[in-house]
C-alpha cells in the first residue's frame, strides 16, 4: 500500500509516507443497506443468545466499522458469500469483509480512509484474466471497470489481505494462491518507479534518489525549430538523391 523507498531523510524520515502505484484511498459508503444484508445472510443479535452460545468456539462476533453487530455461526461461509456479492456488483467494491479466527471475529469495513490496491482473483492458482481478455483491454474494447463489474480483478485492504495467498506471477501460483499481482513493480510509488533497476541499488539509494527526483526540473527541446528545419533539409536532400 505504501512506497518501501519513498520517505525522506533526516527527522521526518518513515513519518511521511507515499502511496504505491494503483491504490486507491476509499470514500464512505451507506451503512443501512449493508447492515440490512448482513441480517438477511444470518448475522444474529447478541441479546437473542445465552452466554454458552456466545462462548461457542463456532460463534464469530461480527463488527461492522468498528462497532459489534451481531454474531455469525457459519463464519467462512458468510464471508465467501459477502465475497460473492461485490464480485458480481452487487455491494461496492471496497467493502472489505476479513475473518480473524484467533479472535473469533468478522471485520466488515464500508468506511473512508481505507487504502486499497486492485489484484487478479485466481481460482485454485488459476488466473480469471485470460489473454482474451488483454486483447479486448489493448483494442479499447474493454476498460478496466469492466475487469471490475465482471469479477476478474478486485481491490483488497490491508486486512481482508491478510485473508489471502498472493502471488507474484501467474507461473508462482500453487492451488491456495486467491490473487496474482497485476504488476510487482507498482510496490513502488511514482518517483521509485522512475528509477531504473532499482532492485540492483542498495536501499537508502533508491531513497535518495527519491528525494533528488522530486528536484529536478522538466523542460521541452529548446532547439526544436533548428530540429524541424534539419528535418526538412534532410527529407529534401534525401527526395533529390543527394543523401
Amino acid at each position: 500500500m505504501l512506497c518501501p523507498c519513498d520517505t525522506p531523510e533526516g527527522e521526518a524520515c518513515g513519518l511521511v509516507k507515499n502511496l504505491s502505484l494503483m491504490t486507491h484511498v476509499t470514500t464512505d459508503e451507506e451503512e443501512a443497506p449493508l447492515i440490512a444484508l448482513c441480517t438477511t445472510l444470518g448475522v444474529e443479535d447478541l441479546s437473542l443468545l445465552s452466554g454458552e452460545e456466545l462462548h461457542s468456539p463456532r460463534t464469530y462476533i461480527v463488527f461492522f466499522n468498528g462497532t459489534i453487530l451481531g454474531v455469525h455461526r457459519r463464519p467462512n461461509r458468510f464471508a465467501a458469500v459477502l465475497r460473492r456479492l461485490r464480485r458480481a456488483g452487487k455491494i461496492g467494491e471496497f467493502v472489505s469483509v476479513h475473518v480473524n479466527p484467533k479472535h473469533r471475529n468478522i471485520q466488515i469495513a464500508s468506511d473512508g480512509g481505507r487504502v486499497c490496491r486492485p489484484l487478479v482473483i485466481a481460482d485454485r492458482g488459476v488466473s480469471r484474466v485470460k489473454e482474451h481478455h488483454m486483447k479486448e483491454l489493448r483494442d479499447g474494447f474493454r476498460t478496466f471497470d469492466d475487469f471490475l463489474r465482471e469479477g476478474l480483478v478486485e481491490y483488497l485492504d490491508v486486512n481482508e489481505e491478510n485473508n489471502s495467498l498472493i502471488a507474484l506471477y501467474e507461473g508462482d501460483a500453487v492451488p491456495q494462491t486467491t490473487h496474482i499481482e497485476i504488476e510487482p513493480f507498482t510496490i513502488l510509488g511514482v518517483c521509485a518507479g522512475l528509477i531504473p533497476y532499482p532492485h540492483h541499488n542498495q536501499s537508502p539509494r533508491n531513497t535518495y534518489q527519491c528525494a533528488m527526483g522530486k528536484q529536478a526540473m522538466g523542460n521541452i527541446a529548446y532547439n526544436q525549430v533548428r530540429l524541424l528545419l534539419g528535418l526538412m533539409v534532410e527529407s529534401e536532400l534525401r527526395h533529390n538523391g543527394i543523401c
